[in-house]
């Protein structure tokens, strides 16, 4: 009798040591993902990055970049992964969940300057049936220089700023370029009343489809208007270096943004 209890007593340590690993585990997956990722939201947006380390520019047009998709496929659905280039273009930067920061996105290519799960974003936790972990690309982006720092810009060609590295790193993308996201799904994930159609084609004007009855002035000019066609909320430039870029460098790099032109659905 004595043998069965102690059998008993070991069954039941070890279960409660499983259950005990179980839930230290749930609770490290949870609190290493970030709100956007556990409970991820329909967005559709874009920004045009460009990333230099001492004085060499990254191409995004690159394969490792690249992200294969659907094309012409208008839908509402929850891409798989936030964040993609594609079409072989470079510097135009896909956002596809609501949320994202240029630390996630940096992440998101092997620079990891906000911690968390290695090689994740996190995980998908808004369907406990199928829990998901939302990886990260690859390291694709090359290192950075011993010594070097982070000097951010945005704007255009006609005019551009100094902004903070950690603000680039930590806020919502829409924050950081104080720019709000014209995505029919932006609105619905605020709760606003969106038509039928907008929810089941989110993208109708973030990549030309009935653009010119969404003009907002007849006084709109062909570049504002590609703008708002492709939902195109910013551009940035980050120089990785140890001195700070000449203005010359700067504008010279707003010089070389990637033209704007009508989009196909399902970029």
């Amino acid at each position: 009798m004595v043998k069965v209890k102690k059998v008993f007593l070991s069954l039941g340590v070890c279960l409660l040591l499983v259950v005990i690993g179980l839930v230290s585990y749930a609770a490290y997956i949870y609190a290493s993902s970030p709100e956007v990722v556990r409970n991820p939201k329909l967005e559709h947006y874009h920004f045009r990055m460009q990333i230099l380390v001492d004085g060499k520019a990254e191409n995004f047009a690159e394969k490792g970049y690249q992200t294969g998709y659907a094309k012409d496929q208008c839908n509402a659905n929850l891409p798989e992964q936030p964040i993609h280039f594609h079409d072989n273009k470079d510097q135009f930067t896909h956002i596809h969940w609501e949320g994202m920061t240029g630390g996630m996105v940096m992440k998101y290519y092997g620079w990891n300057y906000i911690g968390g799960i290695d090689n994740a974003l996190g995980y998908k936790l808004d369907d406990l049936t199928n829990i998901q972990k939302v990886t990260t690309h690859g390291n694709y982006l090359p290192a950075v220089p011993a010594g070097a720092k982070f000097y951010v810009f945005t704007g255009n060609e006609d005019t551009f700023k100094e902004r903070n590295f950690n603000d680039w790193k930590d806020q919502d993308l829409e924050q950081f370029f104080g720019v709000t996201s014209n995505s029919p799904a932006h609105e619905i994930n605020k709760g606003e009343e969106v038509s039928i159609l907008d929810s089941l084609f989110p993208k109708a004007y973030a990549h030309g489809e009935n653009h010119e009855a969404e003009a907002t002035t007849d006084d709109e000019t062909e570049e504002q208007e590609l703008t708002r066609i492709n939902n195109l909320i910013g551009n940035v430039v980050l120089f990785i270096q140890k001195d700070k870029p000449s203005e010359e460098q700067i504008k010279q790099r707003f010089n070389k943004l990637e033209p704007l032109t009508d989009s196909t659905c399902g970029g």
